[in-house]
Parts: structure tokens; sequence; C-alpha cells
């Protein structure tokens, strides 16, 4: 019987992928990808609504607080998505 070895790198880039994935709303995409998991897709379903759940958060604290305004301005100049 064979052994197969798995390598960290790969099973990082791997969930490396399905995270950025789901990070940039495509969860979609990732779900089919992960049609034999129903574990996982449950998950990934979790995070994109989590996400969103963090856009709007973030989007009315910035509203208000415009001092979080600035800071998240400051950041997303400095780390382009």
């Amino acid at each position: 019987m064979p052994r197969y070895i798995v390598k960290e790198g790969i099973l990082d880039k791997f969930l490396g992928g399905v995270l950025g994935a789901i990070g940039k709303g495509s969860a979609k995409r990732v779900v089919k990808l992960l049609a034999k998991d129903p574990v996982l897709q449950k998950l990934a379903k979790d995070i994109d609504r989590d996400r969103g759940e963090m856009a709007k958060r973030i989007a009315s604290k910035a509203k208000k607080d415009p001092e979080y305004a600035k800071e998240l301005d400051a950041w997303r100049k400095s780390n382009p998505i």
C-alpha cells in the first residue's frame, strides 16, 4: 500500500488559497471546490457571513468616529487589498 507524504508547504498553499478566496468574498467558488466535505462547506459559508458582518461594523464605526475613519484610511493605504 503506497504511503503518501503531505508536505506542510502544499497544505499551507491550499489552505491559504481557500481562505484567501473566502476573504475576498468568493465563498461560493470555494464551496464548489469543497463539494465533498459538508463540514468545510459550512465553515466557508460561516466565514463569508462573518466577513460581511465585519464589513458592516467597520463601515458603521467609520461613519460615527472620524478618528477611526482616519486610521482606517491610513491602514488601507499601507495595506492594499
